[in-house]
């Protein structure tokens, strides 16, 4: 492992070429959300000056190599969703432990489940500024109660609201932080 860039992704050395590897399935905290140096600092600390295994999956838009990571006997990505330090990403067809993983981190509210409302990254990096404030008018004050589902939601910001500030999680079918899959589908 030559270093780690964030909370989910490094550079490994592979016959003496850098090559960017993106963990698969899991997201973790961008650097300008809460939790993201943590994640960043936990990633670091599994993998540096560590002999890294990669079991890849494919690559991605940005050039990098997809996969799972191990140190070891240690699977990181399920440990980084195990401290609760990265979401499953569902969207990807995840592997069963990694949800597994995230239902027990979130029961124990571990790590970002510990927080109030945890924005899950993909979530943030459509709604936040680069200084970490709220884009204004995005996610919009709901009236609690006022509405109860899908198809009563006229945008996915208000879905989204509906989901955060009043825990409507029957909107949230697959429990991935996104709401009203249809209508938030570019979120993903």
């Amino acid at each position: 492992m030559i270093r780690v860039k964030d909370g989910d992704s490094l550079v490994v050395d592979s016959n003496g070429n850098e090559v960017d590897v993106r963990l698969a399935d899991i997201d973790a905290p961008e650097y300008n959300q809460p939790r993201g140096d943590e994640a960043h600092a936990a990633l670091r600390s599994l993998v540096a000056e560590k002999d890294v295994r990669l079991d890849l999956i494919g690559g991605d838009a940005y050039r990098r190599i997809v996969a799972r990571v191990h140190v070891g006997d240690v699977d990181v990505n399920a440990e980084l969703v195990s401290r609760g330090l990265a979401w499953v990403r569902r969207a990807y067809d995840p592997a069963q432990e990694l949800v597994a993983a995230e239902e027990e981190a979130r029961a124990n509210q571990r790590g970002l489940w510990a927080d109030e409302d945890p924005v899950p990254p993909w979530i943030w990096r459509k709604t936040k500024q680069t200084d970490g404030s709220r884009k204004l008018g995005v996610i919009p004050e709901v009236e609690c109660g006022t509405k109860r589902t899908c198809t009563q939601m006229a945008t996915c910001e208000e879905a989204i609201a509906f989901l955060r500030q009043c825990k409507l999680t029957r909107i949230d079918g697959d429990g991935d932080g996104i709401p009203c899959e249809k209508l938030c589908r570019y979120y993903r």
